[in-house]
């Protein structure tokens, strides 16, 4: 009996201890079930995860943006934006000292004066000269014709007398006076001719004249040229803004010295923007010219509405790299896609995503 109940007892005893690893066994397993599961699921979602980051393609945004440079030297005497200012198209934002400048436009303007009455009294002079020359010219030209007459009629006496005296017919003191008229009237012919050869002279003296009117005339318009130069560096020490923007740097400071070309400040046209995509080959024919997109940014909040404006017909990089050199499927270049925004929500440097990928 001691021997049956100490067996009772001991399957009384070990039933419950059966019973407790079973029970333990039981949530062993079903634990391990549900951390399967999890881990199953955690997979997936991993791997769609993974799928959604591999296949979301992000772009950069960018806007026009250009450096204000100074056309002229000199000193900057008042700075008058600071960066983050809004700035109107033709608004000042900074001078430079002019007072040189001023005095080249003083001193060229006496210039041009002092050259315009030379300029004046040669005209006057050289019309004087060429109207006391030609009507000198005119009446030498008159004495030189009549003394030419004269003289072949008093050749023509000689000839006729020396012939009758060689006859006999006249007396060498008749045949001497026609001799006198001749040599006579020779002697005024050559007068004349020297008169007008003076008269000729003159002339030339008229075109020299005329001569230093031009080069008063070139020096006038290169003074007047300088002085446009002038003017024109004096209108450009006051530095303006190209277009509607923000300031986004400052290169200088007031009292600075700069040189011609110096950048002074950048300018942003906030209403000039867009969103350059790198899109992968196989996904390019999806995109033309003109065509509208919605663009997302990284806090997938900000939504903007844009056009393509340019795709590029150059690869950018790979985006895939073929571990073979057979250039197979899986060696896949990108191409630039620009996206036309002009939205004051856009900013440089924020990531875009197409509207749809990878949702």
């Amino acid at each position: 009996m001691r021997t049956g109940v100490m067996n009772m007892n001991t399957i009384w005893m070990r039933k419950p201890v059966h019973q407790g690893v079973g029970m333990r066994y039981t949530v062993c397993r079903k634990a391990m079930a549900v951390l399967l599961s999890l881990l199953m699921l955690l997979s997936c979602v991993g791997c769609g995860l993974g799928k959604t980051v591999s296949e979301t393609t992000w772009g950069r945004a960018d806007a026009k943006e250009i450096d204000v440079n100074s056309k002229v030297a000199g000193r900057v005497v008042e700075l008058l934006v600071k960066e983050g200012d809004t700035v109107e198209a033709g608004q000042v934002i900074a001078r430079i000292d002019k007072r040189s400048l001023e005095a080249q436009k003083t001193e060229l303007e006496a210039s041009i004066e002092a050259v315009r009455a030379q300029q004046s009294q040669a005209a006057v002079t050289t019309n004087m000269q060429q109207g006391a020359t030609q009507s000198a010219l005119s009446q030498a030209q008159s004495a030189a014709d009549r003394a030419r007459a004269d003289l072949a009629l008093a050749k023509a006496d000689h000839d006729r007398y020396a012939n009758l005296l060689a006859q006999g017919a006249v007396s060498q003191q008749t045949f001497d006076q026609y001799d006198t008229k001749y040599k006579t009237a020779q002697a005024a012919y050559e007068q004349a001719q020297g008169a007008v050869s003076q008269s000729n002279a003159g002339l030339l003296q008229t075109d020299v004249s005329k001569e230093n009117e031009k080069a008063l005339a070139a020096k006038l318009a290169q003074a007047e040229a300088s002085l446009q130069d002038v003017e024109v560096s004096l209108d450009e020490t006051e530095i303006k803004a190209p277009f509607d923007g923000v300031i986004t740097e400052k290169y200088v400071e007031k009292g600075s010295m700069i040189s011609n070309g110096t950048p002074l400040v950048a300018v942003q046209d906030t209403s000039d923007n867009w969103v350059d995509i790198k899109i992968p080959e196989t996904q390019l024919s999806d995109f033309h010219l003109g065509q509208q997109v919605t663009l997302i940014g990284r806090d997938n909040k900000t939504k903007v509405t844009g056009t393509v404006t340019d795709i590029s017909k150059k690869a950018e990089f790979a985006t895939q790299r073929a571990t073979s050199e057979r250039g197979d499927a899986s060696d896949i270049v990108s191409f630039n896609v620009k996206i036309q925004v002009n939205s004051d929500a856009l900013w440089p440097g924020m990531r875009f995503r197409l509207a749809g990928d990878g949702e």
